[in-house]
């Protein structure tokens, strides 16, 4: 994978079967226009480009996505469904579904080129875990 920023087992869902099976709302014609000019789209769209975060229109930019987190035994720690294109969870209640306190992660460090780099806290590499989905 391009970057390696993941080195876990990766699967792929080529017919987007899960987002149906799992409930993710998924945009149209007439839902897509209100969604992307609404003020929460806009304010998101604002603060990504004040932090000179960008990105690409590669993808489904009709699918609605969202998190899950199951622990290795199944459990779901974390659901969050996105109803509209801007929303989001903050990383502190990523990190607080995983047990990781967010006093325990490093604050980012100024780098010569002005960026910042985060320490990641499972730098030593995240192990895929699979759980079985619905035939």
């Amino acid at each position: 994978m391009k970057g390696e920023f993941f080195t876990g087992d990766l699967f792929l869902d080529l017919k987007k079967q899960c987002y149906k099976d799992l409930g993710f709302k998924r945009l149209n014609f007439f839902s897509l226009f209100p969604a992307i000019f609404a003020k929460v789209s806009r304010d998101a769209m604002d603060k990504a480009k004040k932090e000179k975060i960008d990105g690409n229109l590669k993808g489904d930019g009709m699918q609605n996505g969202g998190i899950l987190i199951v622990d290795a035994g199944g459990k779901l720690l974390l659901s969050f469904k996105q109803e509209n294109p801007a929303d989001h969870l903050e990383s502190s209640e990523i990190l607080k579904a995983v047990g990781i306190k967010t006093e325990d992660v490093p604050s980012p460090t100024p780098l010569a080129n002005g960026d910042e780099q985060t320490s990641n806290p499972t730098e030593d590499g995240a192990k895929g875990t699979s759980v079985d989905q619905p035939s």
